[in-house]
């Protein structure tokens, strides 16, 4: 009994041979044709008013104003499009946009440098992004609150984007906020 009872103490005070280890658990894979739809957005943009729909009583833009600025980048092992916007008269603002695989939509969350914060959800339709959601009332407005937008991005070829803004109104129609044309930015400049 006594040999029994200190075999069990000295296996017990031996070191464990050490089992193998599973492997770390392989990090998601952001790489599936759903979370690329949005890839086309990627890169460095400048930025006008679309000049096909600029109404005809819209003042030119001042002489030798540069384009507003875009950069669209893939972040988080690719799962992320972080946009950072510039206006070029100091306007800022980013933008966070991914694919929820658990929803199955697109969301994107901006906040910019007016304190503005505007949330959307939105899908692949016909081939353009396209967003809803709700963003806050213009300053000065006397409704405070939030209203509902509608964001499209049209891909118009590898070096043009279309990004085209509506307001719903009060009576169930929709306004245009903005019409914006991107010209990708060549390596040279």
């Amino acid at each position: 009994m006594f040999l029994l009872h200190a075999l069990l103490s000295l296996s017990l005070t031996l070191p464990q041979a050490a089992s193998p280890q599973a492997p770390p658990p392989k990090p998601f894979d952001c790489t599936a044709p759903e979370h690329r739809q949005f890839d086309f957005w990627i890169g460095a943009w400048d930025v006008v008013s679309n000049p096909a729909t600029r109404p005809a009583n819209a003042p030119p833009p001042p002489p030798g104003r540069k384009p507003a600025g875009n950069v669209i980048e893939k972040a988080h092992n690719g799962c992320v499009l972080i946009e950072n916007w510039d206006d070029g008269v100091g306007g800022t603002g980013q933008s966070f946009n991914l694919y929820d695989r658990s929803r199955r939509q697109w969301h994107q969350t901006w906040v910019d440098s007016s304190g503005g914060l505007h949330e959307y959800w939105g899908e692949m339709k016909d081939g353009n992004m396209v967003f809803m959601g709700q963003v806050p009332t213009p300053p000065g407005v006397t409704s405070a609150g939030r209203r509902t937008v509608r964001l499209t991005f049209f891909p118009l070829g590898p070096d043009t984007v279309r990004q085209f803004s509506e307001g719903l109104r009060p009576d169930g129609t929709w306004s245009v906020n903005y019409d914006l044309i991107y010209t990708r930015r060549s390596a040279a400049r």
